[in-house]
């Protein structure tokens, strides 16, 4: 990997600049509170973002501005990768706003956490490294002075803690915490499992006795079976009888019907004996006392009295035009003396309007009196002839009366001979019918006889049918007490049967759990003895290993830094720097400023190469930040750094240093100045 060039805006005491990186070593020159630091925290910025209690938005965002963004610029693996981060200031905190990601020229934006988990992937950083602080970035790369210093001045414990984290190493301790939650696991499983299986045995001796039982209740069920089947042929005979009984009550029934019949047809048949004996009798008594009558010619009669009907009706007519003529003449009588009224008041003619003369009126009234006069002759005249015509109506009506009493004698006279010559008929019939009855009755009293004797031979049916009843009754009964008791024995089976069903579940699970239970037996133990040793054996291999290629490079580079042959240096089991000095143990902090200074980039130096070693793959290996690692040398010191650094054989190296000596053996020097709290590159 190799840094191309990085730009700021807004970024702390930086308002806009972009500082440009070369192959070899780079020295970032300048004063004391400059902006060099910054540089090396927007670097970490674009690749990793803002990180929870380490570096916050409002540590980088420059006082007063509302946004602003690094670009970094680098190559990898032959592609030319280039990172934006932006800040954007909100009304509650600082936040990371657009990210983008350019790789050959092609720009892709993406969140936070996407474009770092990209970059990861890029740099072949582990993982986990998404959401905390990158441990391979900060203790190979860029290992701000305080992180270096609270390391070697720092407690031993927190020291190997930080030391195991970065070597990876907490994973064994990971894994033997996992190994002793699987091994409480499978504890917990063998006390689940034991306590599950210990009722076993008893369950299998169920099972067997049930089956036992059930074989006895098979046995039984099937006695009933047989009982159930004779009741039933015994049920089925029997209804065979009864059925025959009904067949022969039904024909009892129908010959009792008869009977009945029979029995009704001669009571009503010797009744109507008698009433035809007594209906006879009482017509030959009313044929005695007949007289004999003669009929007249009633044809004779009828014609006279339609003679005589018609002479009426002609009769009636003129006397209705009589009665009509008389009052057409009393309507001219009316009007003449209307007109003989009028002509008295009348002065003018009302069709002439001439003076009416009394003689004209005379004249007038003397034509109407003998009008009048001729039509009161006429109405006496109409009056005798309508009184005469009166009269010869009555007498022909009269006659016609006397026709009428002689045809209504000749009728009577007809229905008597009818009725006479009926009852002759009706006597001669009424023999006959008495002789019919007799031959009837005769033959009905035979059938009685025979239906009688027919009845008799079912004298003992119903007794025989009650007691087939019964003992058909009986018979069911007792088959419904064997079914009954058949099927409580078939419940009883089959509820052992559900049972043994659960049994031999239960069983197939308790046997599985039996077995899997020598399986966590065996994994607990494997755990408990072999594999959390096994862990412990690995991690002091690993562990003594690391701390070999740790200690030799540590003392290496301090053996070159220092050129001092009474001051040796060495590390314990946990990490801690030994300074000896002619024979005697010293503490750090007892050290001079370049003594220190010294150790700390000895300790850095050696801890770079040996995590590089450890993880090989990662794209940062071959390049190094180191901030301000002189600090109290001597001249000769910082020629013997010119040494380490060539050393290394890194392909960047990015310095921050005040010391100009510096500037006599680095590849690139980049000066930071800061004017009115600006910084800015001047060279």
């Amino acid at each position: 990997m190799l840094i191309k060039k990085i730009k700021l805006k807004n970024i702390r005491s930086y308002e806009e600049e972009e500082i440009k990186f070369n192959r070899g070593i780079n020295l970032l020159s300048g004063n004391i509170g400059c902006g060099k630091s910054t540089i090396l925290i927007s670097i970490e910025f674009a690749l990793f973002g803002l990180l929870r209690g380490d570096l916050s938005g409002s540590t980088l965002l420059r006082n007063g501005k509302d946004s602003g963004y690094v670009v970094l610029d680098f190559e990898l693996n032959n592609k030319f990768i280039s990172i934006k981060r932006s800040l954007k200031k909100t009304n509650s905190a600082i936040l990371q706003d657009q990210c983008f990601l350019t790789v050959n020229d092609v720009t892709q934006q993406f969140t936070s956490t996407e474009i770092k988990q990209k970059i990861l992937e890029l740099i072949n950083y582990p993982a986990d490294t998404l959401t905390k602080k990158s441990m391979v970035y900060r203790y190979t790369v860029y290992t701000p002075q305080e992180d270096m210093k609270s390391i070697l001045s720092g407690e031993k414990e927190l020291r190997l803690e930080t030391l195991r984290k970065v070597f990876n190493m907490d994973k064994y301790k990971r894994i033997k915490e996992n190994c002793k939650i699987i091994s409480s696991e499978l504890k917990n499983k063998k006390k689940e499992s034991a306590a599950f299986i210990y009722d076993l045995e008893q369950k299998k001796d169920k099972l067997n006795n049930n089956r036992i039982k059930n074989n006895e209740l098979k046995l039984k069920l099937n006695e009933f079976e047989l009982k159930i089947v004779d009741y039933n042929k015994n049920i089925e005979l029997s209804k065979t009888e009864i059925k025959k009984i009904e067949n022969e009550i039904l024909i009892l029934n129908n010959i009792k019907k008869d009977l009945e019949i029979i029995s009704s047809s001669l009571k009503i048949k010797n009744e109507s004996k008698i009433k035809n004996i007594r209906s006879y009798e009482q017509l030959l008594k009313e044929l005695s006392l007949t007289t004999e009558v003669n009929l007249i010619d009633i044809q004779q009669i009828k014609n006279k009295i339609n003679e005589i009907n018609k002479i009426i009706i002609n009769e009636e007519i003129k006397l209705k035009e009589i009665v009509k003529n008389s009052i057409e003449t009393k309507s001219k009588i009316s009007h003449s003396h209307e007109i003989k009224n009028k002509i008295i008041d009348l002065d003018l003619c009302p069709l002439c309007e001439q003076e009416v003369s009394i003689e004209h009126k005379n004249k007038i009234n003397e034509r109407e009196d003998s009008s009048i006069n001729e039509m009161n002759k006429k109405i006496s005249s109409y009056l005798e002839t309508e009184k005469a015509t009166e009269i010869e109506i009555q007498r022909i009506k009269n006659s016609l009366e006397e026709l009428k009493l002689k045809e209504r004698e000749y009728e009577i006279n007809k229905i008597k001979l009818e009725n006479t010559k009926y009852k002759k008929e009706l006597s001669l019939k009424l023999s006959n019918d008495l002789g019919i009855l007799e031959k009837e009755l005769e033959l009905l009293n035979f059938r009685k006889s025979e239906l009688t004797f027919e009845l008799n031979k079912f004298n003992d049916l119903d007794n025989n049918y009650k007691n087939s009843k019964l003992k058909s009754e009986n018979l069911y009964n007792d088959l419904k007490k064997l079914e009954i008791e058949k099927a409580s024995l078939s419940q009883e089976y089959k509820s052992i049967e559900k049972i043994n069903s659960e049994l031999i579940k239960e069983i197939e699970d308790k046997e599985k759990v039996k077995e899997k239970l020598q399986y966590y037996i065996e994994m607990h133990d494997w755990f408990d003895v072999f594999f959390i040793s096994l862990m412990d054996n690995v991690e002091r291999k690993v562990m003594l290993k690391i701390h070999n290629i740790f200690n030799n490079l540590f003392q290496n580079w301090f053996s070159m830094l220092m050129d001092i042959e009474n001051i040796k240096v060495k590390l314990d089991e946990k990490f801690t720097p030994i300074i000896n000095q002619n024979g005697y143990d010293l503490e750090y902090e007892n050290l001079s400023g370049g003594e220190k200074t010294a150790c700390a980039l000895s300790y850095r130096l050696a801890l770079n190469q040996t995590i590089n070693n450890l993880i090989s793959d990662v794209a940062t290996r071959d390049m190094i930040i180191l901030d301000e690692p002189t600090d109290g040398f001597s001249t000769e010191q910082l020629d013997r750094l010119k040494e380490v650094l060539n050393e290394l054989k890194m392909n960047q190296v990015i310095i921050v240093s005040h010391e100009s000596k510096i500037e006599t053996f680095v590849d690139s020097i980049i000066k930071i100045e800061k004017q009115n709290h600006i910084s800015k590159v001047i060279s």
